[in-house]
């Protein structure tokens, strides 16, 4: 179904945002697992895992 499909690609892109934004914030020392803003860090970890299993979870569904 092409619902699938859309969620996979939405599901996605939101994780690809997060990690590009995230990696942005470490080289820039914003962020990072001792830095200021630790919280934060762990949070966007947390959301990039969970986006990328719901991202494949939709492409599974998707294909099969």
């Amino acid at each position: 179904m092409w619902y699938w499909w859309v969620g996979a690609v939405v599901a996605g892109v939101a994780s690809a945002g997060c990690i590009i934004s995230t990696m942005f914030d470490v080289k820039k020392g914003k962020s990072g697992p001792g830095g200021p803003k630790a919280g934060e860090f762990w949070g966007a970890v947390v959301f990039h895992g969970a986006t990328a299993i719901l991202a494949f979870w939709f492409l599974t569904k998707a294909i099969f």
